[in-house]
């Protein structure tokens, strides 16, 4: 059992029915935002894992637009004062199986599902205008996952990290990555490293085209416990 607090900067961009917002320089979204992410694995065999994780995350901004700018089929004009929140919630689960699994550490493959519901909503200070637009949809993941002990006969020191994704046609696609290393004391581990996650996902095209394009990365701090 994983729990982390990520240290999260997010850049990109967000669209409903209207062009690209994004998410720094047109709605100023704040940056270093912390958000827990959490992670659940259970062994039912040596090299069979069930692996459970997600977060909440919600950005807010603050901004003065320099450009006119259009979403969910409402216009924010130059020099407009706008508040806007993007969310990005998601939660994962799957199996792994482990290739290698031994005093060291192990390696193994995992495939799964996750669920994503990432939305924004954007409003005018000056007229109370307001566009909000959500979309949630169900993803295929497939990755890497491993441990390392570096040190032989010990397991004062650990390293860990893996990759997940897939690429989903017109949908656009998903990547995330982390890396970690730390120390344990006895059940538990103490962590810090750094985590990715790269949603470029689409729910319609066209003449109202609507999706999220982002970038989440920062550094992630976890306090781990095996039994």
């Amino acid at each position: 059992m994983t729990g982390s607090a990520w240290i999260v900067n997010t850049t990109g961009s967000i669209q409903s029915s209207g062009t690209p917002v994004d998410l720094v320089s047109d709605l100023g979204a704040a940056q270093q935002q912390p958000t827990f992410f959490g992670r659940l694995v259970f062994k039912p065999g040596r090299k069979h894992r069930i692996v459970v994780e997600g977060m909440p995350f919600t950005v807010d901004g603050y901004n003065v637009v320099n450009r006119t700018i259009v979403y969910r089929g409402q216009t924010f004009d130059v020099h407009e004062t706008v508040r806007s929140a993007a969310s990005f919630n998601y939660v994962f689960a799957g199996y792994q199986y482990d290739l290698l699994s031994g005093v060291m550490g192990h390696l193994g493959l995992s495939a799964g599902g996750a669920y994503v519901d990432a939305g924004g909503r954007i409003t005018s200070v000056e007229t109370g205008n307001t566009g909000a637009k959500t979309e949630t949809l169900g993803l295929p993941l497939a990755g890497i996952e491993g441990r390392l002990f570096p040190l032989p006969g010990h397991r004062i020191l650990t390293v860990e990290g893996g990759l997940r994704g897939m690429s989903v046609g017109s949908y656009g696609s998903y990547f995330e990555a982390q890396g970690s290393g730390g120390v344990n004391l006895g059940h538990f581990a103490l962590l810090a490293g750094y985590r990715s996650m790269h949603p470029d996902l689409h729910a319609s095209s066209g003449a109202n085209p609507s999706g999220v394009d982002a970038h989440l990365r920062g550094p992630i701090f976890s306090v781990q416990w095996r039994w």
